[in-house]
């Protein structure tokens, strides 16, 4: 899934990445380098896929059974984003922050996820819990991905 031509957004009634590490880091797009949030894994599980992709005039959404749960799984699983919004629901066994419903970027990573040094945004190894989630300009690299009744529709706008 790339970055570049047409935006691509994941929207899960709940996201999980097992035991993952997030990192800030630049990447290079069609439009020249730009900072990303980078989730390193070792599975991520979407409860109700939709992946939105719009491209010219029409959005493409590639999309699991209702109530089904699809999983990426394998070594390691690696998801780049502009920014992740949602209602975090769990942070392995670290306490949840007051504010759960957090809107996540390159900029404005909340300090419940900076890691003992403050100025590298990177979170210890746990799993964080996302509920009614939307990940902006997703890309996922790794891992094997399973998604139960997947089909895909075009929505012209």
């Amino acid at each position: 899934m790339g970055m570049s031509g047409g935006r691509w957004n994941l929207n899960a009634h709940r996201l999980v990445l097992r035991d993952s590490v997030l990192d800030v880091v630049t990447v290079v797009t069609s439009t020249g380098p730009r900072p990303v949030l980078k989730f390193t894994a070792r599975s991520v599980a979407v409860g109700d896929l939709d992946l939105a992709i719009k491209r010219d005039s029409a959005t493409w959404h590639l999309q699991g059974d209702p109530g089904s749960t699809s999983t990426l799984a394998g070594d390691s699983v690696t998801m780049y984003a502009e920014e992740l919004s949602g209602t975090i629901t769990g942070l392995g066994d670290g306490p949840l922050p007051e504010k759960r419903t957090v809107t996540i970027a390159p900029d404005s990573v909340p300090q419940w996820l900076y890691g003992p040094d403050a100025a590298a945004p990177s979170s210890p190894d746990r799993t964080l819990v996302f509920e009614d989630a939307t990940v902006f300009q997703a890309r996922l690299i790794g891992g094997d991905l399973a998604i139960p009744g997947m089909r895909l529709n075009e929505v012209q706008s």
